[in-house]
């Protein structure tokens, strides 16, 4: 992978006002990122989910509220700028700008090596080669942390985005916090929900299987350490109450930067697979993803944002729901 040289580290551009820590001015820093660069995919992927007043999309310009170690902060980049990104901090602490940075980056995928993916995508499976055309430098749009990817993942399980988004922003609306009045921006006015508090006050705002809602509750109030190797880190996940293989490569991917995982089994993955003529069924669609291999997780992000693009076929009749552990 092609690794930014001293020179382009984000520290590159940083100016901060004297009322900072009090949360008055905002923090100025250029990011330094490897073209090309799919901002408006991302873009895409952020605006299906951001619960309101916590996250924002505006044209291309990125807002959300996150937590770091010294307090709350607010992340505002412009994803669809030319050269380095101009990313604004809002800041409670001034000790937490270089977490915020390192947060941003992680949060974009700005380290990944885009050339070197974009060809090893478009030789190995040529299907989709021209969505890697179409759309170079896709990125992996990360979490927070893998307790918000554990959320999204388990109250996703069998329904829509725009659902599992209105469940979170009830969670949300229920047990949420306000932004100190300095770091408010004109669409961000509030933190995301703590997994403690989502977990404590579930009963009132998860709808679905009581079985999910004890697995999500499990899964909110459980410790997890990201920095074990990826192998490691999918069998605990894995060991967790309803989290089977779709849910584990699903938070590997967001949380964890797993470039080579492929949600097993995923309707959305297939009907994108389908259209391009890859795959009819979800073997094939996993024997055709293996060339793709150590990339999958890309070639991934290519067919959900193609997928996207679809018009949804016609709604049938539902079945009953398999077991939550298998749950796609």
């Amino acid at each position: 992978m092609h690794e930014l040289t001293d020179d382009q580290r984000p520290a590159a551009s940083a100016t901060a006002g004297a009322d900072t820590a009090k949360g008055a001015a905002p923090v100025h820093v250029e990011l330094p990122v490897g073209r090309p660069f799919d901002g408006e995919g991302l873009a895409s992927w952020f605006a299906h989910r951001a619960v309101p007043a916590v996250e924002s999309m505006e044209g291309l310009v990125w807002t959300r509220a996150v937590r770091l170690p010294h307090g709350p902060a607010v992340l505002e980049v412009d994803l669809g700028a030319a050269g380095a990104l101009p990313l604004v901090l809002r800041l409670a602490d001034l000790r937490d700008h270089p977490a915020a940075v390192a947060l941003t980056r992680r949060l974009l995928d700005l380290d990944a090596d885009p050339v070197g993916i974009d060809h090893h995508l478009a030789a190995a499976v040529p299907q989709p080669a021209p969505l890697v055309a179409q759309r170079p430098g896709v990125r992996l749009p990360g979490t927070a942390n893998i307790t918000e990817a554990l959320m999204w993942a388990i109250v996703g399980q069998q329904i829509t985005t725009a659902q599992a988004r209105d469940q979170i922003t009830r969670a949300t609306d229920l047990a949420g916090q306000a932004l100190p009045e300095g770091l408010r921006t004109g669409s961000v006015t509030r933190l995301p929900v703590l997994p403690a508090d989502a977990a404590r006050t579930a009963d009132a705002w998860f709808r679905g299987p009581g079985a999910r809602r004890r697995a999500l509750v499990a899964a909110l109030t459980v410790d997890i350490d990201t920095g074990q190797p990826i192998d490691t880190l999918r069998a605990q996940l894995l060991a967790l109450p309803g989290v089977g293989p779709w849910t584990a490569d699903y938070v590997l991917l967001r949380a964890a930067r797993a470039t080579d995982s492929h949600p097993a089994r995923d309707v959305a993955l297939l009907g994108a697979a389908r259209d391009l003529g890859i795959a009819d069924d979800h073997g094939s669609l996993f024997e055709a993803l293996q060339a793709a291999s150590p990339w999958r997780s890309y070639a991934s992000l290519h067919l959900w944002l193609h997928n996207s693009t679809l018009r949804p076929p016609p709604r049938r009749r539902r079945s009953a729901a398999p077991p939550v552990k298998d749950a796609p």
